[in-house]
């Protein structure tokens, strides 16, 4: 609950915040802050940072190297708007405050004052006159001083939100929302406010507990997704190498079996369409029972290691052109092959440097 508005503590530089009212939200003296409308064009956050600073420097009478620069919400015109405040000034405000039960959101009292065009909302807080005259100005003044400067509104509407009318304001008329003493109504009106307030002092060093705690958090999602990713990149990576893998086997044999059944022609990647086309040139008929001969010869073959030169099939009969590494090697396939009930005849076998070549006709068993 907030406390009653007589028991509000200022210091004597007025740079002591409110007692939180509302849940983990307090105000600071609007004196402490400066209000700068800026023309800076739309920037990350990082480079919003570095530029802000540098950007409000040019509007004030002094270095911003010391002060702690905050931005808010952008106006009609695309401009932003910033609060500048010194870093000592924060340092002062934060002080004390326990790391894990701070305040969440910190305001200067005046900027939260409600006002609508054509009205000069005011306010009183520990003697000092609180003033909202448009809708990034705003101010903290002593009684006296605000007499003066308050002149210049004469043509507004003056609202009363709380607090003791100053004698010196006191024969100004002025409609009252708020009983002079009352301080809940004062906070309400402040928390109203504030809670539509693209804005918070307590950013960078000054950053909540809450927005720590945020931070990290986020933080750790962001490396268990960045974990994840990697991990699944890696298991996409593994998987497209063993597929990578399986392709090139799988090519390899393709392209064995096909220099196999078309030995002379080269697929060069067009292995269907030159199959087709080799079929097609025999004659009608001519190809019955080839494959099944195939089925059997090629096996032994290829456990013999030779290497076919030419192919023909003619009438149920196989001719081929084969090479292997000696005469023995082509006997050897003869005898393979009739012991598989298949009609086998070496018909010539010669030796050169290279190996032995042969020709061999083969047949179902009873055709030949």
């Amino acid at each position: 609950m907030s406390q009653p508005i007589h028991s509000l503590h200022w210091s004597e530089h007025g740079n002591q915040p409110w007692p939180e009212p509302a849940p983990r939200r307090v105000y600071c003296d609007a004196a402490l802050c400066t209000a700068l409308t800026l023309d800076l064009p739309p920037l990350s956050a990082p480079q919003l940072n570095q530029a802000l600073r540098w950007a409000a420097e040019e509007h004030l009478a002094g270095s911003a190297e010391h002060d702690h620069v905050v931005a808010g919400p952008r106006d009609d015109q695309g401009r932003l708007r910033a609060l500048v405040i010194s870093a000592a000034a924060m340092e002062d405000l934060t002080a004390g405050w326990p790391d894990d039960r701070g305040p969440d959101v910190l305001l200067p009292d005046a900027l939260c004052l409600p006002w609508q065009p054509g009205q000069l909302s005011l306010a009183e807080v520990a003697g000092k006159v609180l003033a909202r005259w448009d809708e990034w100005a705003f101010g903290s003044f002593e009684p006296e001083l605000a007499a003066e400067l308050l002149t210049q509104f004469e043509d507004l509407a003056w609202h009363w939100y709380g607090g003791q009318v100053p004698a010196v304001l006191a024969s100004h008329a002025m409609q009252v929302v708020s009983a002079p003493t009352d301080s809940e109504p004062l906070l309400a009106h402040l928390d109203a406010s504030a809670a539509a307030l693209e804005l918070n002092l307590l950013t960078g060093p000054w950053a909540s507990a809450a927005q720590r705690r945020g931070r990290h958090q986020w933080r750790w999602v962001a490396g268990l997704a960045f974990a994840l990713l990697l991990a699944l990149t890696l298991h996409q990576g593994v998987e497209n190498h063993l597929l990578q893998r399986q392709s090139a086997e799988l090519q390899t044999q393709i392209d064995q079996q096909f220099a196999t059944l078309f030995p002379g022609v080269a697929p060069a990647g067009r292995h269907r369409q030159l199959a087709e086309r080799e079929w097609a040139r025999l004659q009608f008929g001519q190809a019955a029972g080839l494959l099944d001969l195939l089925a059997q010869v090629t096996p032994v073959m290829r456990a013999l290691s030779l290497d076919v030169q030419a192919l023909n099939y003619r009438d149920g009969r196989l001719d081929l052109a084969v090479r292997a590494a000696d005469v023995a090697t082509l006997d050897d396939l003869e005898q393979r092959l009739r012991s598989l009930g298949l009609n086998a005849a070496l018909q010539s076998a010669s030796l050169d440097d290279q190996g032995a070549s042969g020709q061999l006709q083969v047949s179902v068993g009873g055709s030949g």
